[in-house]
């Protein structure tokens, strides 16, 4: 039995170079592949990422709140104060009374000032004279009538001379009737400055009770009964805290007078999940500063019951 060994035939050069060609085909391809999956990867990174950009919300960290309403009521005059109708912590309304001072001498100017207008108008009202001007310029001119009829009937029965000094007499008798209407007249525009004299009075009278024309709570009484103030002297202070106001500083170079009217929410040092006041930005200084390039910004922010006093921390957020 026989066996017989074929040799491999020997690859000629062109079957070398396409089995190479081949191969390398199919490498490209996968190279190619390849970077088609690495740039749609590279691709989905980039949407991913695009799609995780921050918010352009603005956090103040260290803001702190301020009064908006700190009202510092003085005396109207100066006096002897009387009574003090309010203490610290009541919340008063507009018009309340706060402190009353001695009031005897402004009463009595005021009763003075009555008593003279009431003169001023009897006399205002007066009109005697006139009635008696009036009156008289009647009866001379019916005098100078019968003396020119007389003279009609009978020439020269009145002289000329005595006809002049009818004639006077009428002209005296119609300047007493303007004499007597320009008193009136002056009589009248005295009862008006009496008029004011009592407005005056009462008006100062009404000082000696000195009321509040801002509300909110009393936060200071710096007098006591007994005690003198001079005018001008602030006697109590008044203040509000809602609205409130919170402070900041902000980057000059990014954020300006754009910022003014956005919503803001301002969460107090320490608080609660939603303990948080909501307001609008109400200024932003144009002044910025020279080393830290920042600007100040205000927010007023509403505070039901005042739940957050003046000075309180917290943070700030711009919306």
């Amino acid at each position: 039995m026989s066996i017989t060994i074929s040799r491999p035939r020997p690859l000629s050069i062109r079957s070398v170079i396409r089995t190479a060609g081949f191969a390398f085909a199919i490498v490209s391809l996968l190279i190619l592949a390849g970077g088609n999956v690495i740039a749609q990867s590279d691709e989905a990174v980039d949407i991913d990422a695009d799609a995780a950009s921050p918010s352009d919300a603005l956090v103040i960290e260290d803001a702190q709140t301020s009064l908006i309403k700190n009202a510092f009521i003085a005396a109207p005059l100066s006096g002897v104060v009387s009574s003090v109708d309010v203490q610290e912590g009541d919340q008063v309304q507009v018009d309340a009374v706060l402190v009353r001072l001695r009031d005897d001498l402004a009463e009595k100017e005021l009763v003075a000032a009555k008593a003279a207008l009431d003169a001023a108008r009897l006399e205002s009202d007066n009109d005697v004279n006139l009635r008696y001007a009036q009156r008289t310029l009647q009866v001379r001119e019916h005098e100078m009538q019968q003396s020119r009829l007389a003279n009609q009937a009978y020439p020269g029965a009145v002289s000329d001379f005595e006809l002049e000094e009818i004639r006077l007499k009428v002209d005296q008798a119609a300047l007493a009737i303007e004499q007597a209407q320009h008193d009136l007249m002056v009589a009248a525009a005295a009862a008006v400055e009496k008029q004011a004299a009592v407005s005056i009075a009462q008006t100062r009278l009404e000082q000696h009770t000195v009321r509040t024309r801002v509300e909110g709570m009393v936060a200071e009484i710096d007098v006591q009964p007994g005690e003198w103030v001079e005018a001008g002297e602030p006697i109590v202070r008044i203040l509000s805290l809602d609205p409130i106001r919170v402070e900041g500083f902000v980057d000059g170079n990014t954020h300006g007078p754009q910022l003014v009217g956005r919503a803001v929410q301002f969460t107090p040092a320490g608080a609660n999940d939603g303990q948080h006041l909501r307001g609008r930005v109400t200024f932003v200084s144009p002044e910025m500063h020279p080393v830290t390039g920042q600007v100040r910004l205000w927010a007023t922010v509403d505070n039901p019951d005042g739940k957050i006093g003046s000075g309180a921390s917290g943070a700030l957020l711009v919306e």
